[in-house]
């Protein structure tokens, strides 16, 4: 699953303003942060990595844990309920289901509360605006 696909497509300049204020820097060759030294990252792979990590973090409110990650830098997840072993994207639908959810919904509520920097994440449905809805009634 392309993450990049549940958080409202966004433009190149958005992407550049989401890497920087998370503390990437822009270098000739791509991206770069302390928390990924290897090597520069090409734009697309620096958002990738950036999502997960924030995504990731939305979840540990419903004790998600990270487990490890796989060769290609994938988030493994445990889940804090079962004790089973999911990836991100799994993780995702299981949780969005247990919200009474759709999963790009609570995927984009999840990235929105990283973007603003509050640190807040969605509660029960019909608690927060989710992609510029009002409150349900």
């Amino acid at each position: 699953m392309r993450l990049e696909r549940h958080v409202g497509g966004l433009g190149r300049e958005r992407q550049r303003n989401y890497l920087a204020t998370r503390g990437w820097a822009q270098c000739a060759s791509g991206w770069e942060h302390p928390n990924w030294p290897l090597e520069p990252y090409r734009q697309s792979r620096a958002l990738h990595h950036q999502l997960t990590a924030d995504l990731c973090a939305a979840l540990a409110r419903w004790r998600w844990r990270i487990s490890g990650y796989s060769a290609r830098g994938y988030a493994q997840l445990t889940d804090g309920v079962t004790g089973q072993p999911h990836t991100l994207p799994s993780a995702l639908r299981v949780e969005a289901r247990r919200q009474g959810q759709k999963v790009a919904d609570f995927t984009y509520a999840l990235f929105l509360g990283a973007v603003l920097g509050e640190g807040k994440v969605p509660g029960p449905p019909g608690s927060s605006p989710v992609r510029g809805e009002g409150p349900k009634t």
